[in-house]
């Protein structure tokens, strides 16, 4: 395989990590920052039990028309060998001989995601990519690498119009937090429903108990909130994922509760028995700490009424 290029619909571009047949090119395209993928993971006819490899990150989705004269079989060698040479390791793998793929009914079903995302190349990519007479090929395969992991879904499917290829790649990685501010009248409602509320906006230096310029406006909120509500007494709770020390993350996690209650306190004017700092470290985790994503989501301060 090669990185060449062939009259590429605007905008779009190989991903570094899995690159095109030789003389193909790109037809349709989309990228989604984080998004939760369902990756074939066994026969087509299985599907329906829920066999499938769900995975969460950034997803890169292509869609490549074939040159003229190359079959679906010489295509799909072509890539696995290309992937597991650069370390990719299969997860599932089917073809018409297998009988196992699903034919149509599977082209149609695994190519719905980018004829959604890139409406304006649907056309061309249905043509390409639902095969009407079965000649289906799959090779589903994983890698890890820098703490995370890049899962691939590469389906090769022979049609009327030519030989069609869609590429799915999920870079798994923590989901960017702290970019959405809870206001006042949320806060409200999360602890008259639940009695705590998680604000992600509340950020940190690394390893540190300094709050970021980015914590701003969530602290002015919470400000806002016991401003309206004078009778309101609550903690602030530190939690941070399962990384490093324990006793480490206990006194970090106290250190940076506290920080949020000297800021509210010393900026915002709010009374210092309203507040109560306390640090939990890991031993309240929302989510799994087996996956960037899941650390992410622990990395956290809360608001518990008191």
């Amino acid at each position: 395989m090669s990185s060449a290029t062939a009259a590429d619909i605007s905008g779009s571009s190989d991903h570094p990590l899995v690159t095109r047949f030789t003389g193909s090119k790109i037809v349709g395209y989309a990228t989604q920052a984080f998004d939760e993928v369902s990756l074939p993971s066994a026969a087509f006819k299985d599907d329906a039990a829920g066999l499938r490899r769900v995975v969460k990150g950034k997803v890169t989705r292509i869609a490549y028309e074939s040159p003229t004269g190359k079959t679906p079989v010489e295509i799909m060698a072509n890539y696995t060998q290309a992937l597991e040479g650069a370390g990719f390791r299969p997860f599932f793998e089917c073809s018409p001989a297998t009988r196992d793929c699903g034919g149509y009914d599977f082209s149609r079903d695994y190519s719905s995601a980018i004829l959604d995302a890139d409406a304006e190349h649907r056309g061309d990519m249905l043509d390409l990519l639902q095969s009407t007479h079965g000649d289906v090929r799959y090779f589903g395969a994983t890698l890890k690498r820098n703490g995370g992991q890049v899962d691939v879904g590469l389906m090769v499917a022979g049609t009327n119009a030519g030989v069609g290829v869609l590429v799915t790649i999920v870079e798994s990685g923590a989901m960017a937090t702290g970019q959405v501010t809870v206001d006042a009248d949320a806060m409200s409602k999360g602890l008259a429903a639940e009695g705590k509320i998680a604000l992600y906006g509340l950020t940190f230096d690394t390893d540190s108990a300094k709050l970021t310029a980015a914590s701003d406006p969530t602290l002015k909120q919470m400000s806002d909130l016991l401003h309206k509500q004078p009778n309101l007494k609550v903690y602030i709770v530190g939690h941070t994922d399962d990384t490093g020390a324990l006793a480490r993350n206990l006194t970090l996690s106290q250190q940076r509760a506290e920080s949020v209650v000297k800021a509210l306190t010393t900026t915002y004017g709010i009374a210092a028995n309203r507040l109560s700092a306390k640090g939990l470290a890991s031993y309240a985790p929302v989510a799994s700490n087996h996956s960037d994503a899941g650390k992410a989501k622990n990395r956290r301060v809360e608001l518990v009424e008191q």
